[in-house]
């Protein structure tokens, strides 16, 4: 999307050049424009009036929908994001019609058709696909301006299912979906986020749901599509049962199973690879970091992978693609991976509704033996399998053994030889992923703080640091470590800036520098305040209680550690410090302590976050947290 909206500068539509047209403005616009807005909508950037799905199922699979919406702007923000229509198409997916009409604020009318569209391709990431897309803008679509468009499109889904989202960011005074089905055939519906809706028509079947409230953006909230009200739907031929788990993982497998056979390049180069040392972490260590991510997606190929030959031959593929070279190449050493599907997004994945829209992402699943498997936080066990390490080759920052943060605490689906199941992703203890922050420093009479710190990073702490390093130049890396104390010191500045193992993903991230903070103390009267928390911000954001709506996302579960010495002159005296610190909870574990020995001030601390998410009914807990290591981290000691 990001891809189109950027070629929507390429081209400008003047309002005046569509004046002249006589626009045939249809009746369900104006049926969809009420007199006046209900409350739901106060305080919104924009309302949609209508979105109408009309669902036609053929008794060949083949789906043709046509949708319609209609769209009031009631702000700037809203302009911005609701200015264009825009419909996606590919060689699965034929686009029949597409066209857009808008009432400008004064109330003319307006119409632009398909030949008026920009098209462009509707990925912003190294990828090829057949998947396009169609851009439309507005010729008036101004604040208290209506836009509308509607298309028709025939899709050839792979699977017969489809989906419903009725809710948005914005309010939703109508949605309404429209089922019709060949004669014998039966549907399921799983609703998400809302109470179940009956249809208020069964010949065609039709649900609607009116007055739907925005969901709210709030800090660190989980994804929105997550929370949105939504509906799955299944079609059902004769004598069909009502989809599963295992049936998507059947499918996948099926689809699968040809890609997997070895070639003799393949098979000499895991020899040479297995020749000495570990064998699965060599074989793990090639698909994550020898085979370049790069995603060739056309039709099935959206969920096919390519031959592991051919993956191996290009060294390129994408993320099911490494999974399939990884399973050919472990199959050869005779250990039988297997597939798991999942999804990037914490919640995504509904456990009531199977569905391979559910998911984005393929990684492996690696069997271990016990003494294998031992350390290994990404490991799960198997009631029937035994001890399985889930492995993602696609990320090759993270090391052996764990899984990325995005990764942690999700469902996955487990692609077995006779189906499969959903299994819980582990989320890895906090203390795997720790900061150890040490610093020697000296305070002199100028009240300049100055010295070196070093910075230990594990886990997916290094993890995403490393993803982020490595694609940087080295005076990028310099201004990404002064970026981070922005925050915490009002000047400063750092020389000596070091890293090691940025390429080496099996050890930990180090990273030390000289900091040198000019009027690090500040006098008072007679006396001299010095913050002991030098650096690291550990207190979060502390939401609103009496207007929050949902649950909270953490960092994830991690432990940092600050060791901070600033060295004084002689001739400075110690008044008082600042009280210690002992905070424990389900949710967070915080210690800090101070003291003054030999002329040197010493700032220890310990600072331990247990989940991914807090529920909403958990957050006055986690917010009082907050408030107490932020007084800490914000009190001084007091010197004379």
């Amino acid at each position: 999307m990001r891809r189109a909206l950027v070629l929507l500068a390429l081209f400008a539509f003047s309002s005046a050049a569509y004046a002249a047209r006589k626009p045939e403005l249809p009746q369900w616009i104006r049926a969809s424009i009420p007199l006046e807005l209900p409350a739901v909508t106060k305080d919104a950037k924009a309302v949609v009036l209508l979105d109408h799905n009309l669902m036609h199922v053929r008794p060949s699979g083949e789906i043709e929908t046509t949708y319609r919406r209609v769209v009031k702007i009631l702000t700037s923000a809203g302009r911005e994001e609701n200015g264009y229509a825009a419909v996606s198409f590919s060689n699965q997916n034929m686009l029949k019609s597409f066209k857009a009409w808008s009432i400008d604020a004064k109330g003319n009318e307006y119409e632009v058709k398909e030949r008026d569209a920009v098209e462009t391709s509707s990925f912003d990431f190294e990828l090829y696909s057949d998947v396009r897309m169609k851009v439309m803008r507005y010729p008036a679509a101004d604040v208290g301006s209506v836009v509308a468009y509607e298309y028709t499109r025939l899709d050839r889904p792979f699977i017969l299912e489809s989906g419903w989202m009725f809710q948005e960011e914005i309010p939703v005074l109508r949605s309404r979906l429209e089922l019709t089905l060949p004669a014998g055939w039966t549907y399921t519906a799983r609703w998400r986020n809302h109470a179940e809706v009956a249809p208020i028509q069964t010949a065609p079947l039709i649900w609607e749901v009116t007055n739907l409230p925005g969901v709210a953006a709030e800090p660190r909230m989980p994804a929105k599509y997550t929370l949105a009200g939504q509906a799955g739907l299944h079609f059902l031929p004769p004598g069909t049962a009502e989809r599963k788990w295992s049936d998507i993982a059947r499918w996948f497998a099926d689809l699968a199973s040809s890609r997997t056979i070895p070639t003799p390049q393949l098979q000499a180069k895991v020899k040479e690879l297995t020749a000495s040392g570990d064998a699965l972490r060599k074989l793990a260590r090639f698909a994550q970091r020898d085979v370049r991510y790069v995603a060739v997606e056309i039709g099935i190929g959206g969920y096919q992978p390519h031959a592991a030959g051919e993956v191996f031959t290009n060294r390129y593929g994408d993320c099911k693609d490494k999974a399939a070279l990884l399973r050919t190449m472990l199959k050869e050493v005779g250990v039988d991976a297997l597939f798991v599907i999942v999804h990037t997004t914490r919640g995504a994945v509904d456990p009531t509704y199977a569905s391979i829209g559910s998911f984005n992402h393929v990684i492996s699943a690696i069997p271990l033996t016990a003494e294998q498997a031992k350390g290994l936080p990404a490991v799960v066990d198997h009631p029937k399998l035994g001890k399985l390490l889930l492995f993602d080759p696609t990320s090759t920052t993270t090391p052996f053994g764990l899984l990325p943060s995005y990764l942690q605490g999700s469902k996955g689906l487990l692609v077995t030889n006779d189906g499969g199941e959903l299994i819980d992703m582990p989320a890895h203890a906090a203390d795997t992923n720790q900061l150890r922050r040490t610093a020697k420093l000296q305070l002199d009479d100028k009240g300049t703080l100055s010295g070196s710190i070093e910075e230990v990073r594990t886990g997916t702490l290094a993890a995403e640091m490393r993803y982020s390093l490595q694609s940087m130049s080295s005076s990028e890396r310099v201004r990404s470590i002064e970026s981070g104390l922005a925050s915490h010191l009002a000047s400063y500045s750092v020389s000596d800036v070091a890293f090691e193992h940025i390429d080496e993903p099996e050890h930990d991230l180090v990273v030390r520098y000289r900091l040198n903070a000019p009027n690090y103390a500040r006098r008072v009267a007679d006396m001299l305040l010095v913050r002991p928390r030098v650096l690291g911000q550990k207190a979060e954001r502390i939401v609103d209680l009496a207007t929050r709506k949902y649950g909270y996302v953490t960092e994830g579960p991690s432990v940092h550690t600050d060791d901070i010495e600033i060295a004084f002159a002689p001739a400075i005296q110690l008044d008082e410090l600042p009280a210690n610190v002992d905070l424990k909870t389900a949710l967070v574990q915080y210690t800090a302590a101070s003291k003054f020995e030999n002329q040197t001030l010493r700032y220890q601390r310990r600072y331990a976050l247990n989940a991914f998410s807090v529920s909403k009914e958990s957050l006055p807990e986690l917010t009082k947290s907050f408030a107490k290591i932020m007084a800490d981290e914000r009190a001084s000691a007091v010197f004379k």
